[in-house]
């Protein structure tokens, strides 16, 4: 009897548990009320385990929120002018003003319907939720929410949040650059071209030109530097320290780095040699690969960063005292005194691996301090990333006291930069960022769109040390270093945003405060055009757009908080890079361009332009040369570096290739002129090359010593005179 009395029992509870089961998951009888308005459903809320989910709109747009369902990469995008969260359909992990967090129900497609946690939305917008047990009624109470600062730093904390990080990071890129479905304010692609003072303290008198710099007192890496007495020059067969005596120049030693190093750029400080590398480590491919590989197989070889700093107090035999290996490859460094700066970045191929699984081998960060033989790995609570970052790499930033042995000030961050400008004190890294906008008009339902803009981080440079300070945004996207400055407090920033080829484009400058936020602003500049190249100077920017003709823009910022354009200039061509020549003059190199005879514009010859700015409202251009014909390029056009420039010596030199009729060349090697502060005019021309091309006689870098100009090739090093352009010397490099 007492048997039959238990099943009966368990009967009565299992039908009970059913029961209620099949309510939760059907009409639940649930009302929703906004600020006492209740919401009326065309399918009822329900509820699993203890949450209540709802059809995506109504109660959110009711809150002042867009709902979007992108049903490309089927993902919830939930957004008011304060906040942003993303859900990923049948994810617990969503972000939340681009942090990561846990949810303990995940949304949901229910009969081709999106359900939604109400209670986690909505006070993650900022609102309060209440629930009333008596009446089954849910209330919300409209709250007005203060945006949220943009200046966090957040760690990943954990394998599952990396995961999650790359995945929803990975979605977004497929839908914006592989379906294509997504609108873009998008004119202008990034470049990876990348500060004027010595940085040596030579026990001798000597007058010898620099890297061409792009700000004064901060050191720009080169494939060549010169100390005045010495030549440090990277060749075929290694980097040569090479004494520069004009009448008999000789190969004093030959630096050994690591035989799979390939080496980028140096520096000179004091009596230190800094070697920034590329060093590749190969792997052996395992025959039991994974799978689960998605796309393509993994890779052969992991990239790392190479940095070597040699002693070189005894010229003949230098010494290694430092090597480190970063993961990633090099983006680029700056030395400020005797402390250095790089960032390297490292691809995560989120392909390669299972990121659905938990037990998916992402990739942590590291680096190698090679002489000791230790590596330093980041736990997950150690890498750091930007709320609303987009990008599945690595950033280090790495600062290193070339005065002591202290370990590299080394941070990592989910993320990577592609340009950096650097002054003594700060460090700023710009990334493209790709936005969810509310404001849009969809062309099609359920694609959402996405604008570009350009995040800029900043960071503060002490001691050799990098920390971050503040992160700020604004519209469209820079094409280079140039791009950026610092200026009495202030950062400035040149963009072009919309689509030049669909005549939506314009140009803009951004005045940014010392907190990132945007202080002042010039929007709408040269309509239909896209920015060539920007140069600041003082209170002055100067900026040149293009479509047919080339506007050079003086633009006025004495009053931060009201940049205005002060006068402009339009002449056929544009300029690539400007160079300052002294407050009231710019040289500008760049293309001449000439309508065919379909309308469109096609680059002529290679175009020096000399331009007067001492009146800002009326530019004048007083000196133009076009080099060549059509097809005549130099390195100059995209790489500063390549240039250069000493008023004091009265000289300017760049490498060329000359083209004539029918892009045949005419010359290889170098252009020399004489140059003064409102006029320049041609002097030599030299050349490594015989009659026929040869390999590795490319003019790369002309420096000068004294009294005498230095030109190299990956084969030749040959030494001119300045009073009376003979040739005094010749020194094989190649062996």
């Amino acid at each position: 009897m007492k048997t039959k009395g238990c099943l009966k029992i368990f009967s009565i509870l299992m039908i009970l548990i059913f029961a209620f089961n099949f309510n939760v998951f059907a009409d639940t009888n649930i009302s929703v009320y906004v600020d006492n308005e209740k919401i009326d459903f065309d399918i009822n809320p329900i509820i699993e385990d203890g949450r209540t989910l709802i059809p995506l709109r109504g109660v959110f747009e009711k809150l002042g929120a867009r709902v979007d369902w992108n049903k490309n990469i089927s993902e919830v995008v939930i957004k008011d002018k304060s906040n942003e969260i993303q859900m990923l359909l049948g994810k617990n992990k969503v972000m939340v003003n681009g942090e990561i967090k846990d949810i303990d129900v995940a949304t949901k497609m229910i009969n081709s319907r999106t359900f939604a946690p109400l209670r986690f939305i909505t006070e993650n917008l900022g609102h309060i939720i209440e629930w009333d047990d008596s009446t089954n009624s849910i209330y919300i109470t409209k709250n007005n929410n203060v945006p949220i600062s943009q200046n966090r730093i957040l760690t990943v904390g954990s394998k599952e949040n990396l995961i999650a990080l790359l995945e929803y990071n990975s979605k977004l890129y497929n839908y914006i650059w592989r379906e294509g479905r997504a609108v873009l304010d998008n004119g202008v692609s990034m470049d990876k071209s990348e500060a004027e003072t010595p940085a040596t303290s030579p026990d001798y008198e000597s007058d010898n030109s620099d890297t061409n710099n792009q700000v004064e007192g901060v050191q720009e890496g080169d494939i060549i530097k010169n100390d005045g007495k010495y030549i440090y020059v990277n060749t075929f067969s290694g980097l040569k320290i090479i004494d520069s005596n004009p009448a008999n120049p000789q190969i004093v030693s030959t630096v050994a780095v690591p035989e799979n190093t390939s080496i980028s750029e140096m520096f000179i400080v004091d009596k230190k040699l800094i070697i920034i590398g590329q060093n590749n480590m190969l792997h052996i491919m395992n025959d039991t690969m994974d799978s689960k590989i998605m796309i393509w197989p993994p890779r052969q070889y992991d990239d790392r960063t190479n940095v070597l700093i040699y002693d070189i107090e005894n010229i003949e035999k230098p010494k290694l005292e430092k090597e480190y290996l970063f993961d990633g490859n090099y983006l680029s460094g700056r030395t400020v005194e005797d402390k250095l700066y790089l960032v390297s970045t490292k691809h995560i191929n989120y392909y390669n691996y299972d990121i659905y699984s938990k037990d998916a081998d992402i990739p942590t960060a590291y680096y190698t301090d090679v002489l000791t033989n230790t590596k330093y790995e980041f736990t997950y609570d150690e890498i750091k990333y930007f709320p609303n970052y987009i990008d599945s790499r690595y950033m280090y930033t790495i600062g290193i006291d070339l005065s002591t042995d202290t370990h590299p000030d080394v941070d990592v961050y989910l993320g990577g930069s592609d340009t950096i400008y650097v002054s003594k004190d700060s460090m700023y890294a710009a990334i493209a960022d790709y936005s969810y906008d509310y404001t849009a008009e969809q062309t099609e339902a359920f694609n959402p769109v996405y604008t570009s803009g350009t995040v800029v981080y900043k960071f503060k440079l002490h001691d050799g040390n990098i920390d971050v300070e503040a992160q700020g945004r604004v519209p469209g996207n820079i094409i280079n270093q140039f791009s950026m400055d610092e200026y009495e407090g202030y950062f400035r920033i040149a963009t072009t945003s919309g689509e030049m080829w669909q005549n939506t484009s314009e140009n803009n400058v951004y005045i940014l405060n010392s907190h990132m936020q945007i202080a002042g602003r010039l929007e709408g500049l040269a309509q239909g055009e896209r920015i060539y190249s920007t140069r600041f100077a003082g209170d002055r920017i100067y900026m040149v757009t293009f479509r047919q003709v080339d506007p050079l823009y003086v633009i006025d910022t004495s009053d931060p908080i009201k940049p205005a354009v002060a006068g402009e200039l339009k002449i056929p061509g544009y300029s690539t890079y400007l160079h300052m020549v002294d407050e009231n003059h710019i040289l500008g190199f760049g293309y001449d361009t000439e309508v065919n005879q379909w309308g469109g514009t096609i680059n002529g010859g290679l175009k020096l332009t000399l331009f007067d700015v001492t009146k800002p409202n009326a530019p004048k251009e007083v000196y133009t040369d076009v080099i060549g014909k059509a097809g005549t390029y130099s390195e100059l056009l995209y790489n500063h570096k390549a240039l250069m420039f000493s008023l004091q010596k009265g000289l300017m030199a760049f490498p060329v290739n000359v083209m004539g009729d029918n892009y045949k060349t005419e010359f290889n090697g170098a252009y020399v002129y004489n140059v003064k502060n409102d006029g320049l005019s041609f002097n030599n021309k030299i050349s490594h090359m015989d009659e026929d091309y040869s390999y590795g006689d490319e003019i790369k870098r002309i420096i000068y010593i004294n009294d005498y100009l230095y030109t190299f090739s990956d084969n030749n090093i040959q030494v001119h005179s300045i009073k009376d352009n003979k040739k005094v010397s010749e020194l094989s490099i190649r062996q």
